[in-house]
């Protein structure tokens, strides 16, 4: 499933201080994984190799493979609570015009946004609370960071600067409006749970960066 770095004991042979396990988890009869998170086990990559029948190099290859994918997404996972969070209790109409505006071909098919948002949240949620290679990571509106994204004249994204407190907001504001200045592009001060999730937001709609201010300032007042 992946590489943990949490966990140093090996499940199999019970060495301690490991730099790192391989998460290992059941499967049944047809292959599928049969079993959750508590059902994991950790194994050094030699006793893992003893166990699976293959060579430590390919177990190493494989979780490493493994853990990439799960990175990925625990990304995308980031990206969609960056832009629906905040619209979660939104009204109705802000919320299907946003849905809409992201995924076009879903508007007069039947698809509700409402529930739809409420599916892609969950889902992403689960995503960041799964522990099966390491700590639930960061999910929440409370969780998010404040970004300044800089963008060219011909709005690419020249950089994304995290802002650390109200202090410093300022002082990085400034200085991201000069650099602005400098290359004739713009600024836009976004909130989200990673930088790559930052610029996502930046590039989206007026209504949906107006709601990701609105979260922000709710859950920091």
């Amino acid at each position: 499933m992946g590489v943990v770095d949490d966990f140093d004991t090996c499940d199999c042979c019970g060495r301690r201080g490991l730099k790192r396990t391989v998460a290992l988890m059941p499967l049944d009869a047809e292959g599928n994984e049969d079993g959750t998170a508590e059902d994991v086990a950790y194994y050094g990559t030699s006793c893992a190799a003893t166990a699976l029948g293959w060579k430590q190099s390919k177990v190493t290859d494989t979780a490493r493979a493994a853990q990439a994918k799960r990175d990925q997404q625990d990304a995308y996972a980031r990206w969609m609570i960056s832009i629906y969070a905040p619209i979660e209790f939104a009204p109705v109409h802000d919320k299907a015009r946003i849905y809409y505006s992201r995924n076009p071909r879903s508007r007069d098919t039947g698809v509700k946004a409402t529930e739809e948002v409420a599916k892609v949240l969950a889902k992403a949620r689960a995503t960041l609370a799964d522990t099966t290679t390491g700590a639930a990571r960061p999910s929440r509106i409370e969780d998010f960071h404040r970004y300044l994204v800089i963008f060219t004249r011909d709005e690419r994204v020249y950089r994304v600067l995290r802002v650390p407190d109200d202090t410093a907001e300022r002082q990085e504001q400034a200085a991201a409006a000069r650099r602005a200045d400098q290359i004739r592009g713009s600024v836009r001060v976004v909130a989200a749970l990673d930088a790559e999730s930052a610029r996502e937001v930046a590039h989206a709609d007026d209504l949906t960066r107006a709601w990701n201010e609105k979260a922000w300032q709710a859950a920091h007042v």
